[in-house]
């Protein structure tokens, strides 16, 4: 089956949102083989640079409480996480990466940054440069965007 292109209405938009489709959709197939999705190994990541409460995992990566919830039970169930009690609040619980976590992120680390460096491979150092400045400066909140919207 031929894969669906974005229709936007933007011939750049939607290369932009069919090229990060196709990385992210690239990645989660990688780490699936690793016995990871995309959502649990974000989460693996997160934990990796500090505990965090269910709250402050679902804001910084921007997943809804409820599906938060079920990527977390999956990681405790499979021993990847754990929670535990926050050592000043008792309301808060925190989540920590466990032992086994570590191990498991340490290799589908390692298989991710195989595929994002193949998903880049052929562009050239400089064109890479390049493609993350012009991305860099891609914002719908930008101020032309914003004279634009008011215009409608």
């Amino acid at each position: 089956m031929k894969q669906l292109r974005p229709d936007t209405g933007s011939a750049t938009v939607d290369a932009i949102l069919h090229a990060a489709h196709r990385v992210r959709q690239a990645a989660d197939a990688e780490l699936r083989t690793q016995g990871l999705s995309l959502s649990s190994y974000r989460v693996l990541r997160a934990l990796d640079l500090e505990a965090c409460s269910m709250r402050a995992l679902s804001e910084v990566l921007r997943v809804a409480p409820r599906t938060m919830t079920d990527i977390v039970d999956g990681l405790e169930k499979r021993v990847l996480a754990e929670r535990t009690a926050h050592p000043h609040d008792r309301r808060v619980t925190l989540i920590r990466i466990t032992a086994d976590g570590n191990a498991q992120l340490r290799d589908a680390r390692r298989a991710v940054e195989r595929l994002l460096t193949a998903s880049t491979g052929s562009l050239t150092g400089s064109e890479q440069e390049t493609l993350v400045a012009l991305l860099e400066r891609v914002d719908p909140r930008s101020e032309a965007a914003a004279t634009l919207t008011r215009s409608f």
